[in-house]
Order: C-alpha cells, then structure tokens, then sequence
C-alpha cells in the first residue's frame, strides 16, 4: 500500500465519529465484560448494535455517529475550505491511486443519487474539530489511532455508498455542507 492518505484500523469495533470536545465523555468498553455476552448499556455495546453506515448515537450532552456496516481501515479525504469531504473504507483497493479518479467517476456520482445510498444529517458545531475513533476506545485515554477532522461547524448531509469497480471495493460516507 502507497502512503498517499492516512488509514486508521479497527481491531473489529466499529468506527465512531465525535466532536472533540464530546471525546472524553466516551467510555467505550468501559462497563463491558465478556460475561455481559454484550447484554450491557456500554458505549462499545451501543455501538456495536449499529447496522448502517452512518447512525447517530447519545454521546453526554450530544451526539456521536457510528459507523457500522462493513469493516475495513478508513481515511479521510477532505475537499477544500473544511467544507466536507469523503471517508473512505477500504474493503479491496489494488492501488490507492485510484480512489480519487473513483470519486470522481460519473457511476460515483450515479450512486450517491441512486435509491440504496444512506442519507443522514450530521451537526457539526464550534469549533470544527471533530476525531474518528474505534467505538472500543475510551475518549479520555485513546490507546488506537485515530483521525483529527476539522470540518467548517453546520449542516452536513452524510450519503454513504458502497462503491464497486474493477481496481477497487470500498464504501464512502461523503460528508457535503448544507
């Protein structure tokens, strides 16, 4: 793999996006045993419950969204001005040059217009940063990588894809601000 965008990885949690400064308030796996068998109320259980691509989750005082769907290592590919961008999950990609030509593909486009895209709204407020993160992470002692965003605070509508062509397999959560 070419080092052209920055992958994170997941140890088979899901993945969650939260604004900086709700991180702390994220326990993960804090309250889970292996007795629990998944039959607790902890962040990572949740979590783990989400089935679709994007889903917003109770987070303290706000919201968090999950990730859910497919697992795969995933980076962020902002567009200009902090004004959304794609997260990119990596299912089969034989070179990493093609992504962007992907992205940029009139079937991309076709997709993120067709009636199997997921749509839903994510708020982004003050200042903008925002961090993606294992859901089995605790927010306040972060032990795996994790992606910094910085996103211009409002409206986003998220559409997610699963984007198939003969170079490459992955899923896109698109994020565009309203």
């Amino acid at each position: 793999m070419s080092e052209l965008y920055e992958w994170i990885g997941t140890s088979g949690a899901p993945f969650l996006l939260v604004a900086e400064n709700l991180l702390p308030s994220w326990r993960g796996i804090e309250g889970w045993s292996l007795e629990t068998h998944g039959n607790d109320d902890s962040d990572y259980i949740r979590a783990s419950n989400v089935l679709d691509w994007i889903e917003k989750i109770r987070c303290s005082v706000g919201e968090a969204y999950v990730f859910g769907g497919d697992v795969g290592i995933i980076s962020w590919i902002a567009t200009e001005e902090f004004e959304g961008g794609y997260f990119v999950q990596w299912i089969a990609v034989d070179d990493e040059t093609h992504i962007l030509p992907a992205l940029q593909s009139e079937e991309f486009q076709k997709l993120l217009d067709g009636k199997d895209a997921e749509h839903t709204l994510i708020e982004v407020c003050e200042p903008g940063m925002l961090r993606l993160i294992q859901a089995a992470d605790i927010g306040d002692d972060l032990v795996d990588p994790s992606l910094s965003i910085q996103l211009r605070p409002g409206t986003y509508r998220a559409t997610s894809v699963y984007l198939a062509t003969s170079t490459l397999s992955i899923v896109v959560r698109k994020l565009t601000l309203q």
